[in-house]
């Protein structure tokens, strides 16, 4: 079986800019939802379970009926009602609605282990969303992580995975699963049955690898995926942030460098001994990046202090193959999601101003979170064109 090397070849500072149109879809001053009553609005707002100040979208997919999927992350503590959303058409004062998904009556606070507590990322492969939860609001342990399946082309729940606490938290008890990388080795077809699954911890600095078609499941720490630092930042403001492990990158949050491991490796559960030596440091990095994305033979990353998205063709040679893909003070502060959507031929993300949350400054008369497209197509032809 053939695997997928999820490698970083980032060599050197963008010295080139492109200038790619960015269509800025939706914007966000604060978070609002599509209520079942003003009355279950009201509560929420009293009960501190809805706090549009603390509402955050985190991550961000789109599936081929066209409905947008978001994230609003309780990384930070209590404050949404729905941790996982579509964006609808309806517009309130602060942007356009969200509608939980599937349903209020999976994210009731009263039974909140039968539903959804926390999702911070999602994946959408073959029509159907995988929803990491993590099972922690802030940070406070509710229930068990699990992973939630669910097939688009119903809203039904097709599969639930849970994830032991001995397999979710380092030795210590430390963990936070956020994050999932579905890889399907073939087609869609019974997909299930041969998927691989990598899941982050960011505070407890591993990775959680299950193998479908066997049903194992393995715990792999590396002292790479330990931060180098304790701050991170984010248009230059600097601020306290105890990160780790965002995907299967090996991407530590803060940190400025970025490694690379095969899945075959992974799959074989390797110790921190065995793991250090099948993980090579694969780039030094301009500033913290919280969104990765590939396509083609290219890399994109975030630079957090820079405001832009950077580029890298890892088929070019080293130091001239990274590129400025878009640059924007205002509206690209602090990127957290960045996909290729190859079904609608979008590269997509979101932006929502990280730091102001962390330090809770937001201003939710000013525009603070927003959906952008780009044209997959010329990103990929401009990042072939790279002499």
């Amino acid at each position: 079986m053939r695997y997928i090397l999820c490698t970083l070849l980032i060599l050197w500072i963008a010295t080139v800019t492109f200038e790619i149109k960015v269509n800025y879809i939706h914007e966000w001053k604060y978070v609002d939802f599509i209520w079942k009553s003003n009355e279950q609005k009201e509560d929420a707002i009293n009960s501190g379970t809805y706090n549009r100040s603390a509402c955050m979208i985190f991550d961000v997919d789109k599936a081929k009926d066209g409905r947008l999927f978001v994230s609003i992350s309780k990384e930070l503590g209590p404050g949404t009602p729905a941790t996982l959303a579509t964006v609808t058409n309806k517009k309130g004062p602060g942007g356009p609605l969200l509608r939980p998904y599937p349903n209020w009556s999976w994210h009731n606070n009263n039974c909140a282990c039968d539903g959804i507590v926390n999702v911070v990322r999602m994946n959408i492969r073959c029509n159907h969303i995988f929803a990491l939860d993590t099972g922690k609001i802030g940070p406070d342990h509710i229930c068990n992580p699990k992973l939630l399946i669910f097939n688009l082309k119903d809203d039904t729940l097709v599969k639930t995975i849970y994830i032991p606490f001995d397999f979710a938290s380092n030795a210590t008890g430390f963990g936070s699963l956020i994050s999932p990388t579905v890889y399907i080795p073939k087609t869609c077809k019974q997909f299930l049955h041969k998927m691989i699954v990598i899941m982050a911890d960011i505070q407890g600095k591993g990775l959680v690898v299950y193998d479908s078609s066997v049903k194992s499941m393995c715990r792999v720490e590396s002292d790479y995926m330990i931060p180098t630092e304790n701050f991170a930042s984010i248009a230059n403001k600097t601020f306290p942030y105890d990160g780790g492990v965002f995907k299967l990158y090996y991407v530590t949050t803060p940190g400025r460098k970025i490694y690379k491991i095969k899945i075959e490796s992974l799959l074989k559960c390797p110790n921190i001994k065995e793991a250090n030596k099948k993980t090579n440091v694969a780039i030094k990095i301009p500033s913290d990046s919280g969104g990765i994305a590939s396509a083609g033979h290219s890399i994109f990353y975030g630079d957090s202090d820079g405001n832009a998205i950077l580029g890298t063709n890892v088929f070019k040679k080293s130091g001239k193959n990274t590129v400025i893909v878009a640059q924007d003070d205002e509206k690209l502060q602090a990127i957290s999601s960045m996909k290729a959507s190859y079904y609608w031929n979008k590269f997509i993300g979101i932006s929502n101003r990280f730091y102001r949350f962390v330090l809770d400054i937001v201003n939710v008369n000013e525009v603070n979170i927003r959906y952008f497209e780009m044209d997959l197509t010329e990103i990929r032809k401009k990042m072939d064109s790279i002499p």
